[in-house]
C-alpha cells in the first residue's frame, strides 16, 4: 500500500492509501504508523480502533478492505513525519478433531 502525500487544509490534514491485490486473500485492516512503525491505529472493516496517545488527534475512515483515509487535526509542528499504510489480511482455517 502506499499513500499519497498530507495535505494541510484549515488546521488539518489528510492522506489516503489504497491497495489494488486481485488475489483471493480476505484483506479487512488497514493500519496506520508514524515513521519509527509506532502504531497510531488501524480500521477493522470500516471500524476505528486508536491507539489511546492519537484518540483525540486522528480519525480513521474507509472500508479497511482496499481504502484507509487518516486525518490529522489541529496540525502542529511535531506532527511533521513519514506516515506509512500497511493492509492486512487473514486466513480462515476450519479444524475437525
Amino acid at each position: 500500500m502506499q499513500p499519497s502525500s498530507v495535505s494541510p487544509a484549515d488546521g488539518g490534514g489528510f492522506t489516503s492509501c489504497q491497495h489494488l491485490l486481485t488475489t483471493d486473500l480476505r484483506y479487512r485492516n488497514v493500519y496506520w504508523y508514524m515513521l519509527g512503525f509506532k502504531l497510531m491505529g488501524y480500521l477493522n472493516y470500516d471500524n476505528e480502533n486508536k491507539e489511546l496517545e492519537f484518540e483525540k488527534k486522528i480519525k480513521l475512515d474507509g472500508d479497511g478492505q482496499k481504502n484507509g483515509t487518516l486525518i490529522i487535526s489541529n496540525l502542529m509542528q511535531n506532527d511533521s513525519a513519514v506516515y506509512f499504510c500497511a493492509a492486512y489480511y487473514t486466513v480462515l482455517r476450519i479444524l475437525s478433531v
